[in-house]
């Protein structure tokens, strides 16, 4: 589901970390949600144009024989102890053709747990070297894909044949999209924002490149880490900004004369 506001906050109070996660609610108690409160949190550290960070993750509790190729992401509520307020499953960038949104990072990790004995040593793929964060499988070659979309690759074997083993701790990230050289060879299709005019979900894929239009075996943990009550973690971020809406009566109201209350 899409969200349907977003939460604005300035440089000058930028004492809270950009957020995901949002509730959409009814306002006016007609039996439909037409807000949403809490985020996704943006901020205007350019006038005009409000900028984003989601971050999320997908957990990966399957073991060998019963691999996942696609998983959902998981916002997570920074309201922990508010029942009411529980975890987004979707990650969702609302853009619109009036006020489209623009990719401009991606990235996706390996979790590494920092040894607190709760997450798995790495994830495996049963086919495939490439866990794809993006809003599909596309090919990187696609204008704007290369900056939308984040490959985590790998090369290290596991014990099965065709086996590929993903070390806790990895990355990857998208392109960046900045010209770095003159004239046409400047503006490559890894160089430009990925436009987004409508909802769009990001998920985590196991693929067998970078330009497959399937998903392959799909992802697992070890049966140890498994039966040690450890869990795998692709950790994902998208960041984005989007033009701020239009002024309206909100901005002026305060410097009108003459208003009368009914």
């Amino acid at each position: 589901m899409s969200y349907l506001s977003a939460k604005k906050i300035f440089p000058g109070n930028w004492a809270e970390p950009l957020n995901g996660w949002y509730k959409n609610i009814d306002t006016n108690d007609d039996g439909v949600n037409n807000s949403s409160k809490g985020g996704p949190t943006s901020v205007l550290a350019i006038p005009g144009y409000r900028y984003f960070q989601q971050r999320g993750y997908v957990a990966v509790t399957a073991t060998s024989g019963s691999a996942v190729a696609s998983g959902s992401v998981i916002v997570p509520s920074p309201y922990r102890q508010d029942d009411t307020r529980p975890d987004i499953t979707g990650m969702v960038i609302s853009g619109s053709s009036t006020t489209p949104a623009y990719v401009y990072r991606a990235t996706v990790s390996v979790a590494s747990g920092w040894g607190d004995g709760r997450v798995a040593s790495g994830i495996y793929a049963a086919t495939g070297n490439v866990i794809t964060f993006g809003p599909g499988l596309t090919s990187t070659g696609t204008a704007g894909e290369a900056v939308a979309q984040a490959n985590l690759t790998s090369t290290t074997s596991g014990s099965q044949p065709g086996e590929i083993f993903f070390t806790a701790g990895t990355a990857a990230y998208s392109a960046q999209p900045f010209l770095t050289a003159t004239g046409a060879a400047g503006v490559g299709v890894a160089n430009v924002y990925k436009t987004v005019t409508d909802a769009t979900t990001y998920t985590v894929q196991a693929r067998e490149s970078q330009t497959a239009t399937s998903t392959s075996g799909g992802w697992y943990i070890s049966s140890g880490d498994a039966s040690g009550g450890r869990t795998g973690y692709f950790v994902v971020e998208v960041c984005y900004l989007q033009p701020d809406e239009a002024a309206g009566y909100e901005d002026i109201d305060g410097y009108l004369l003459g208003r009368t209350v009914s």
